[in-house]
């Protein structure tokens, strides 16, 4: 009787007592893009299967402390690199299976193939990780996503709950591709998410995006109930968590790992009851100095010839030209954009080309130029049948309206490099920028003259469809029968070498061979 009061009693005393604290560590990556052998210009850095190992040496190392490890991912993981045209995107959802995610949340690259493509391959490679997106509103027609996507993702370790909310980006140029659908606005879902799952008893919330740097810190400062915020979208590399105050002056940690898998993020944190205690470590890891995972290399090497007998070795390692640009070079990305912008220009005969800088990505060439590395440097695919990426297409504007285009595009936040063209702006009284002095080619631009314009297929494509006003304009385009690829191959034979210092000397190249400057203008996103 007396060993069954005491039983009673203490089962009660641990009834009351409050959750124990708990360190709970957190792996994690982002933006990946399908760089499944290194990161770019960086043959030693990066890669699956090192990262693959990075992931299980810290796992094991939790686990000899007694500390559980979650794995997670913040999207972008599919288009990005000519490894993700193999089995079309298959194999780059096939090894995102094998890494050993718990959640991953979907990126904007990630769906931008169309949402029938990316069902179809959820069908033939289903995840085995919480495929997570709250925001993202899926026609009921689409059957596989319907069934393995989900708003959050809760677990429950030594009786403290936790749960992984999934939010990706809602912005313009990329919600066009989810096709009988919509992405809902992140902060309003998240405001909605996380009162759900505190009222479902979870201890911590943890907001997993694709949001980039710039919105995560909006959201943490909007909510009440997010404990941290795990990024990406924005490719930021925060090699300490930026804290932002919420809403009840709780101060919530955000954190990024950089791009294209050249980083694994850890954060090991104090959990109870009541949420985030402190964070007790925080570290971007090099993936580098580490011996690759037989298993997952193995499949890398398959899936690396795969692609060579899809396009053909022999065509990919053609030699096209060289390139003096170096990583260190100032606002090299934006000179990359406005070179294959020139290449647009050139490749049609247009009076003018427009494109969006995001779209032709970071990877810039380096050195000795192969038609692989061209391919790589605007990796763009909307179609698994276009196998050589976006084309380029044309379109005769009214002088009138390409400046409404100019306007349209600014007050839409798109940012644009935009080569033929200079021009002015002001705010109007409304905070409306209004576009002044265009002057095409040098000369002032006669309103009622029709202009030759090139654009990339995107520009055009999600023109037409998120704005009535630049649909219209744009509804005459055209596609040619050269490719972005093509553009920039030729450009590059032309040039022979890409100088390091392209932006300021190929005006003077371009007097000597057109006996005109390529005028340039940037229009930054809002």
């Amino acid at each position: 009787m007396r060993v069954l009061r005491k039983i009673l009693f203490f089962s009660i005393l641990s009834i009351s007592l409050p959750l124990e604290a708990r360190l709970i560590q957190i792996l994690h990556t982002n933006d990946v893009h399908s760089f499944f052998e290194h990161s770019v210009h960086q043959p030693a850095v990066g890669g699956y299967a090192r990262l693959k190992s990075l992931i299980e040496k810290y796992k094991k190392e939790g686990l000899d402390k007694n500390i559980p490890t979650l794995v997670v991912d913040a999207g972008d993981f599919m288009e990005g690199n000519l490894f993700y045209m193999a089995g079309e995107g298959r194999r780059s959802f096939d090894i995102q299976n094998q890494m050993g995610y718990d959640a991953v949340v979907v990126g904007n690259h990630d769906y931008l193939m169309g949402t029938q493509s990316l069902d179809d391959i959820v069908g033939d490679v289903p995840p085995n990780f919480a495929y997570l997106g709250a925001n993202m509103v899926i026609h009921d027609k689409y059957t596989n996503l319907k069934n393995h996507m989900r708003p959050y993702k809760e677990f429950e370790i030594d009786g403290i709950k936790l749960a992984f909310l999934g939010l990706t980006t809602d912005e313009i140029v990329f919600e066009w591709r989810v096709t009988d659908g919509k992405i809902n606005k992140p902060i309003s879902v998240a405001k909605k998410y996380e009162k759900i799952l505190k009222k479902r008893g979870n201890n911590v919330v943890i907001a997993l995006t694709h949001l980039g740097l710039k919105k995560d810190k909006k959201l943490a400062k909007k909510t009440k109930y997010i404990d941290l915020v795990i990024g990406g979208h924005s490719h930021d590399s925060l090699y300490r968590p930026y804290f932002q105050k919420n809403r009840l002056k709780k101060k919530v940690p955000i954190v990024q790992a950089g791009q294209h898998g050249e980083k694994l993020g850890r954060i090991i944190i104090d959990i109870d009851k009541n949420g985030i205690r402190k964070v007790v470590k925080y570290e971007l890891i090099d993936v580098v100095n580490i011996d690759k995972d037989e298993e997952v290399d193995d499949y890398v090497q398959e899936t690396k010839k795969e692609v060579e007998d899809y396009f053909g070795k022999k065509y990919l390692e053609e030699l096209v030209g060289y390139s003096a640009l170096q990583r260190s070079t100032e606002n090299v990305r934006m000179l990359w954009s406005f070179y294959v912008t020139e290449a647009m220009l050139d490749s049609v005969g247009s009076q003018v080309s427009m494109h969006t800088p995001g779209m032709t990505s970071g990877n810039f060439p380096i050195g000795d130029i192969t038609r692989k590395d061209v391919m790589n440097s605007h990796p763009r695919w909307f179609d698994f049948k276009d196998k050589f990426g976006w084309y380029v297409y044309r379109a005769k504007v009214p002088g009138v309206l390409i400046k409404a285009v100019f306007q349209a595009v600014m007050n839409l936040g798109i940012p644009l490099s935009i080569s033929g063209v200079t021009f002015k702006w002001k705010k109007n009284i409304f905070g409306k920028k209004v576009v002044r002095n265009i002057r095409i080619n040098g000369k002032r631009i006669r309103w009622w003259k029709g202009y030759d314009m090139a654009f990339p297929e995107g520009v055009i494509r999600g023109g037409l469809a998120i704005s009535p006003l630049v649909g219209w304009i744009l509804r005459k385009s055209y596609r040619t029968k050269v490719t972005v690829f093509d553009a920039i191959e030729a450009k590059i034979k032309r040039d022979g070498t890409i100088p390091e210092d392209y932006l300021n000397s190929s005006n003077k190249e371009n007097m000597k061979s057109t006996g005109r400057p390529i005028d340039r203008v940037f229009i930054p996103a809002n």
